[in-house]
């Protein structure tokens, strides 16, 4: 038979009824495939669960991954040890001393330093043009 002539002859035969038998056995299958819905089921889903519908196991693998770094992040910072600024800085009398000693060498530079000059007074303001009104009195 060639594949062209399939079609047509599909379409001559008679199609045969299905067994009243089948169609129960398949509806029963059916049926007890399908669990039944509670009163719990029936209402609508919570908003968190619409959110983490498409990939649930994505966002608890997500949530146990924050859960460790808070956890890393919490261990670090109870840590007794000081941190390497508060090992290596000065005491408070030895900047207060050296906040002291710059105050001084400023001063002393400012008082060495000659007084500047005052600034020149501004003077009247001269007409732009070169034309002078001569005033005579008779």
């Amino acid at each position: 038979m060639k594949p062209d002539e399939f079609e047509p002859q599909l379409r001559r035969q008679p199609l045969r009824p299905i067994p009243a038998e089948w169609r129960d056995q398949i509806l029963a299958a059916a049926r007890a495939a399908v669990p039944r819905s509670s009163a719990l089921d029936a209402r609508r889903p919570s908003w968190w669960r619409e959110l983490l519908w498409p990939s649930p196991l994505a966002w608890a693998g997500a949530a146990a991954v924050w859960a460790v770094i808070l956890a890393l992040n919490a261990a670090a910072l109870s840590d007794t040890e000081p941190s390497m600024a508060a090992r290596f800085a000065p005491p408070p009398a030895v900047i207060r001393m050296a906040i002291a000693e710059r105050r001084r060498l400023m001063a002393s530079l400012f008082d060495a330093a000659e007084p500047a000059a005052p600034p020149p007074d501004p003077a009247r303001p001269q007409p732009h043009s070169q034309r002078r009104t001569e005033w005579s009195c008779a």
